[in-house]
């Protein structure tokens, strides 16, 4: 095999391991932030607790030097730095679920392949009070979404999924509903999903790995609710 077909096999898979290390990423991260949050006062468990979370941070860094490696761009570190950035510090206040009895107004149509990352966030969202339906690609979210005309408030979807993809579903259901709020998410930045000139800038875009935290402000911008 020539040597240039080679490097192009090996940056190829590099991005394929990054991307899906990043699914796994979110799923470690939203968990430990789940446990963190029952963990009272046990200040042995927390500390384990938090050593997983520096460990996920650091993994995250390596996962987006292999994207970085994939594209053969240089590795900007700042990036990185933003994602240590969202973990809340010792003794912050916990984010709580909406009250028994509030009024839940929003549906979110969850389209993801990883069914461990859908489920967590499903169970986020759940606990803030949304209303979730769930797909595993783009095929099966376009013939739910047929079922639920006029009810869907938010499609949060993958990019890169089998059957049907997130930025084609996106495409077909706007031609049903044009004013569809979108929240796109991927383990890849957002200008290689989105390299049209100018465009980037105006899409909702949620980079995995990513927190509960993070999860929950994106969606609540998505849907034109201030900061």
């Amino acid at each position: 095999m020539p040597r240039t077909k080679r490097l192009e096999e090996a940056t190829k898979t590099a991005g394929s391991v990054a991307h899906e290390l990043n699914n796994l990423l979110t799923v470690i991260h939203i968990n430990t932030e789940f446990l963190l949050a029952s963990a009272d006062n046990d200040a042995t468990r927390i500390e384990e607790l938090r050593e997983i979370q520096r460990a996920a941070h650091r993994a995250s860094t390596l996962a987006r030097r292999l994207l970085a490696a994939s594209r053969l761009e240089p590795f900007d570190p700042s990036i990185a730095a933003s994602t240590r950035k969202r973990t809340p510090p010792r003794g912050a206040a916990k984010a709580k679920p909406v009250p028994a009895g509030e009024r839940v107004t929003e549906t979110v149509l969850l389209v993801d392949d990883e069914p461990g990352l859908r489920g967590l966030v499903k169970r986020v969202l759940t606990q803030r009070g949304y209303r979730v339906l769930e797909a595993e690609d783009g095929a099966i979210a376009l013939r739910l979404a047929a079922g639920h005309v006029g009810e869907i408030d938010l499609v949060l979807t993958d990019v890169d999924m089998p059957n049907l993809g997130g930025r084609g579903m996106v495409e077909e259901l706007k031609e049903l509903s044009p004013d569809l709020n979108v929240l796109f998410m991927s383990g890849h930045p957002k200008e290689k999903v989105f390299p049209e000139p100018g465009r980037a800038k105006k899409v909702p875009y949620l980079q995995k790995p990513f927190t509960a935290e993070t999860l929950c402000a994106e969606v609540r911008a998505a849907l034109g609710y201030a900061a």
